[in-house]
C-alpha cells in the first residue's frame, strides 16, 4: 500500500517518513520495498531502501528497532542477491515464490528455505542446488526472473 503514497514523484511523502513514523508509533515491521525481484529498481532507489532498512535497525534515541520486510516477486532464484544487498536481518515474504513452485506450496517452503541457507552457508544456490531437488526446480522454473530490470 505504500506504494500509492510514496512512488509517485508527484505526490505523496518519502518512504523515510513513512518509516519514522512506524518506528515512532511502535511498529514491529515495515514493507520497506525490495532491492530485487519484481518490485526493485534502479540503484538510487535500492540505496533509499537500504538506508530505510538500517534507520529501522539502528539506533534512534531509546525508542525499539522495527524489521524491515520486503515482497515483490521474490523467489529462491533471487533470495541471495536480496540478501547479499539488504542483510539477513530481514523478513522476505515470498508468496509466489512459495505457492508458485511447480511442485507445490511445500515443496516451494523447502525451496525457499534452501535459498536462505545456501546464503547463509556462503554455498552459491546453484551449487547448493545440486543436492536439494526442490531449490533446483525452483531454479528451474524460475531461474532469476525479476532479479534485474529488464
Amino acid at each position: 500500500m505504500h506504494a500509492a503514497f510514496t512512488r509517485n514523484p508527484y505526490h505523496g511523502i518519502s518512504m523515510m517518513v513513512v518509516a519514522k513514523l512506524v518506528r515512532l508509533a511502535g511498529g514491529d515491521q515495515l514493507h520497506t520495498g525490495t532491492a530485487a525481484g519484481k518490485m526493485g529498481g534502479k540503484e538510487k532507489k535500492v540505496k533509499k531502501v537500504v538506508a530505510i532498512n538500517n534507520f529501522l535497525r539502528g539506533k534512534f534515541y531509546d525508542i525499539k528497532t522495527t524489521f524491515p520486510v520486503a515482497s515483490g516477486g521474490i523467489h529462491p532464484g533471487i533470495v541471495s542477491a536480496k540478501m547479499l544487498i539488504l542483510g539477513k536481518d530481514i523478513a522476505i515474504q515470498a508468496g509466489s515464490g512459495i505457492h508458485g513452485h511447480p511442485w507445490g506450496t511445500r515443496a516451494g517452503a523447502m525451496a525457499m528455505r534452501q535459498a536462505i541457507d545456501a546464503f547463509l552457508k556462503g554455498i552459491p544456490f546453484t551449487e547448493y542446488a545440486k543436492t536439494y531437488k526442490e531449490l533446483k526446480a525452483a531454479i528451474e522454473y524460475w531461474g532469476e526472473r525479476f532479479l534485474s530490470e529488464k
